[in-house]
């Protein structure tokens, strides 16, 4: 298991085959030739990892134009009841997610919108059809009125790094979510560093839970795509989980 400093990001152990600790060129020499896998000797995953097939298809971004004037800063989880509201075979459906909208933070707990604000909504490609029926739609959230109009698909991106502005695991120690994320990785069999970044908090069905904002690096695309697609934790209708690509990790070291 790879421990983490008190910035949150995983330091990297390299490990050869059998599970060995080794220096990176002894791990390097020691690649294997099999094609249709790579050995992962960089992280905490130390098994021959196979290069999945994904469907990169399968899962896509909505963007709706909005036209309201204010919203909550936190306000995804009301966002989410009124979509379910609008939809309701929304809050079953495994793939869903609900982007957080941005807006202009007046430091009052609100969001200023403007012209170039989009709800944005990850979901089964096949469900699209369905999904653009919120277009023409209100929706009400904190006292404010949002006007939803015309959407339209956007693919997932192929590029990497990928960031979360918040991930919930149900661990409010960052230890405890750092193990976390592991554990979840290597079940899904993904091949990535990370860095842990700022606690956030977010209202949920559950109450009012904890989290971390989370980077994830040196993703292989396939892996990339795994993880838009699939998210990770908890609450991704409440916009917890749901990666975007992002930059440079420069900005989170």
């Amino acid at each position: 298991m790879a421990p983490a400093n008190s910035r949150g990001q995983a330091f990297h152990h390299f490990r050869d085959r059998q599970g060995n600790r080794c220096t990176l060129g002894q791990c390097l020499a020691g690649l294997g030739q099999n094609t249709g896998t790579r050995s992962n000797k960089i992280g905490w995953l130390s098994y021959i990892l196979e290069t999945p097939y994904v469907d990169e298809s399968l899962v896509t971004d909505v963007r709706f134009d909005i036209k309201g004037t204010l919203l909550p800063v936190d306000h995804s989880y009301e966002l989410f009841i009124e979509l379910a509201r609008l939809l309701t075979w929304f809050a079953d459906e495994p793939l869903g997610g609900v982007h957080a909208i941005h807006g202009a933070d007046t430091g009052h707990g609100e969001l200023i919108l403007n012209r170039r604000t989009k709800l944005m909504v990850r979901i089964a490609s096949a469900r699209v059809p369905e999904l653009l029926t919120l277009s023409g739609q209100t929706i009400h959230i904190g006292g404010n009125k949002l006007e939803i109009g015309a959407g339209k698909t956007r693919p997932l991106s192929r590029h990497t790094p990928l960031f979360a502005h918040c991930v919930a695991t149900g661990s409010e120690d960052e230890l405890d979510f750092t193990n976390d994320i592991i554990r979840m990785l290597d079940e899904m069999r993904i091949d990535s560093r990370f860095i842990c970044g700022k606690r956030q908090t977010i209202r949920t069905q559950d109450g009012t839970v904890s989290g971390f904002s989370l980077m994830l690096h040196g993703l292989p695309v396939e892996h990339s795509f795994l993880v838009q697609q699939q998210g990770l934790g908890k609450y991704r209708k409440s916009g917890c989980g749901i990666f975007i690509p992002h930059k440079s990790i420069n900005a989170l070291t």
